[in-house]
């Protein structure tokens, strides 16, 4: 079985100014496991509305940044992670890091009850052109391809200026942060690195799991580096009941 490291989510300069959200918030979990892959390599993405930014504090004054996809006007995917333990968090929809625009507050967290997977509910609804295309009934694979998107530090952590992608290889079932069901992928034009948890692996156009955990804590400027990401199917019907898609 190949060995997983926790990273910690990249720490974000404070003008990621969270005053917005105007107090604390419930989660339902505790103490952070804080990993988080980000890309490497591979190339700017599209325009892609649903895939947000989310800008949040954990405790104390250091900010973090994770991932996450909208998948209807109310509500967030991302890691579990990045919620567990957070007090207060903004979501942005600029897919620039530079530019992040208008932040709209969560005001709720939900963990998942199986794997590196949550829910965050925005305290104000954003209509979109389109949301994240969601497969809740895949199953691990050991062969074919996938996209892998995200926000955050490239190869030997040099920051990113926006949403990048990537393609990879599916290698098999391994486990992800809270030991759930994971994909594991290995980089084909770029890998998992600091600061993309919660993003997205797609396979056939749809998201099939979040971004949990990197094969190694430090994968440098290896686009083949492997990640393993959360299998959305372990906790579908949760998913389907809480945010009602």
């Amino acid at each position: 079985m190949k060995q997983r490291s926790t990273i910690r989510a990249t720490a974000l300069i404070a003008t990621a100014a969270l005053a917005l959200l105007g107090g604390t918030l419930g989660t339902t979990a505790a103490n952070a496991a804080t990993v988080s892959p980000q890309v490497i390599g591979g190339e700017p993405a599209p325009s892609t509305p649903w895939e947000v930014q989310l800008v949040f504090q954990q405790g104390g004054t250091a900010t973090y940044g994770c991932t996450g996809e909208q998948i209807n006007a109310s509500w967030v995917l991302t890691a579990n992670h990045c919620v567990d333990g957070t007090t207060a968090m903004n979501v942005y929809h600029s897919n620039s890091t530079t530019n992040r625009g208008t932040a709209i507050a969560a005001d709720r967290l939900y963990s998942a009850p199986a794997g590196d997977i949550a829910l965050v509910h925005m305290r104000t609804a954003k209509t979109l052109s389109s949301y994240a295309p969601l497969n809740l009934s895949y199953t691990t694979k050991s062969s074919g391809s996938g996209v892998i998107m995200g926000y955050g530090n490239r190869a030997n952590s040099v920051p990113s200026t926006g949403l990048y992608q990537a393609t990879v290889n599916l290698t098999g079932r391994s486990y992800d942060a809270y030991d759930g069901t994971a994909q594991h992928v290995t980089g084909v034009s770029g890998a998992s690195n600091h600061g993309d948890s919660g993003g997205p692996l797609l396979v056939n156009g749809q998201v099939v799991g979040v971004c949990s955990t990197g094969d190694v804590a430090d994968p440098g400027a290896n686009t083949n580096a492997g990640s393993n990401y959360a299998v959305l199917t372990q906790s579908a019907s949760w998913i389907r009941s809480t945010a009602g898609v």
